[in-house]
């Protein structure tokens, strides 16, 4: 039992979190010590989490809270004092990682992740996934003023869904943005319809509903984590500095020259910029990473991600200095770069539950090849009939 847990501990913690932890403290006294860590990092980020992970994280704390025997693992893993739970309930991301170094040098990291698969596995089987308001649907435009390549498009996607050779362009922006709209306003819930842009968005593509996060507007925070990557790296700093210093950034409020959304979309927008590698620098890969990150912690039932010409390939330090420049895009190089990140957002949502419902669009923008899969779609085929985006949608979207 961790005794030393009282109300006052989260004293510190913002409100949803500290609400949270002062309701389930019998819950958190019973949590190991190994274990206790990732707790108290969830509780302390509660507030800027979206709904279907602060559920998920009601969900665990319950279920440690009552199955005691999931817990049996962390029992036998032992902690030197200092790594108590008291010296570390202030800075619990700094707590986790030192117990995580002290499992590594004392041989126990095995033990832990016995422990973790036991817990997860016995969670997993008794969660029940809730099923989305609609089908999820995802859309993905890729291509932007690229030439179209010589060889095949979309070959790790065919045998997915169907290839489209036909597809004419006019009315192809009208449609996505019909779409989604009418969505979000199917579904309604808070974060369930996104829209994310590595480059100049759909003019009225914002608000209605549907959370937005596009790359040009993120430029003021990025430039504050270019500039603190550039003095790390003019210090001959280690990994270790930039990662704490990155980490600290993530703790600031936004300043004046930042967007001001709202608190979940400004903290998930700093985790992008600071978790993900390359995306301060590429905005292909900020898009798959968001893309990636959305449907993972928000499962939306709507997404669009649109690809825009990244910065041209050069030395490290010359990509940095030049992060925010458009003299020098490589949209040929873009269209590969996008083109991987769709199927990595088709494996995404492929993860998800109830993806036997799910649809997905790929469109080289502009040009006439597409690839759509979901239910109906015969898999592995090739469509040459001419068609619209707004056919192929209305084809797989509920």
């Amino acid at each position: 039992m961790n005794t030393g847990l009282t109300v006052e501990s989260f004293a510190s913690y913002p409100s949803g979190g500290r609400a949270l932890a002062i309701s389930q403290l019998d819950a958190l006294r019973r949590i190991p010590a190994a274990l206790l860590p990732v707790f108290l990092v969830e509780l302390k980020v509660y507030d800027w989490r979206f709904p279907v992970e602060q559920r998920e994280i009601v969900d665990r704390l319950e279920f440690a809270g009552s199955h005691p025997e999931a817990l049996k693992g962390f029992r036998g893993i032992r902690l030197p004092e200092n790594l108590g739970c008291g010296n570390g309930l202030q800075d619990p991301q700094r707590l986790l990682g030192q117990v995580s170094a002290y499992l590594w040098s004392s041989m126990q990291m095995d033990a832990y992740r016995a422990a973790a698969d036991h817990f997860v596995g016995l969670y997993d089987a008794a969660a029940k996934p809730e099923l989305p308001a609609i089908p999820r649907l995802v859309m993905i435009c890729v291509g932007q003023d690229a030439k179209p390549p010589d060889g095949p498009m979309f070959a790790k996607l065919r045998s997915s869904g169907q290839m489209q050779t036909n597809v004419r362009a006019e009315g192809a922006t009208d449609a996505l943005l019909h779409t989604l709209r009418r969505r979000s306003q199917a579904d309604g819930a808070p974060y369930s319809t996104w829209y994310i842009d590595g480059g100049s968005p759909y003019p009225g593509a914002a608000g209605q509903g549907v959370t937005s996060v596009f790359y040009p507007a993120l430029a003021p925070l990025n430039q504050r984590i270019l500039a603190e990557i550039e003095s790390c790296i003019k210090a001959g700093s280690g990994p270790e500095v930039l990662q704490r210093d990155l980490a600290e950034l993530a703790q600031q409020a936004p300043s004046a020259n930042d967007p001001a959304p709202d608190p979940r979309l400004w903290h998930f927008s700093v985790s992008l910029l600071t978790e993900g590698s390359g995306t301060q620098i590429f905005s292909t890969t900020f898009v798959q990473w968001a893309a990636r990150e959305v449907l993972r912690r928000a499962r939306p039932t709507t997404l669009l991600a649109r690809f825009a010409p990244r910065q041209r390939e050069k030395p490290f330090n010359a990509m940095v200095a030049s992060a925010e420049s458009t003299n020098d895009l490589d949209p040929a190089g873009s269209l590969i770069d996008a083109e991987m990140s769709a199927y990595y957002a088709y494996l995404e949502l492929m993860s998800l539950p109830h993806s036997d419902s799910s649809a997905f669009l790929v469109w080289f923008e502009g040009q006439s090849q597409a690839l759509v899969a979901g239910p109906g779609v015969p898999a592995g085929t090739v469509s040459h009939a001419s068609t619209t985006i707004s056919d192929l949608l209305a084809r797989v979207s509920a």
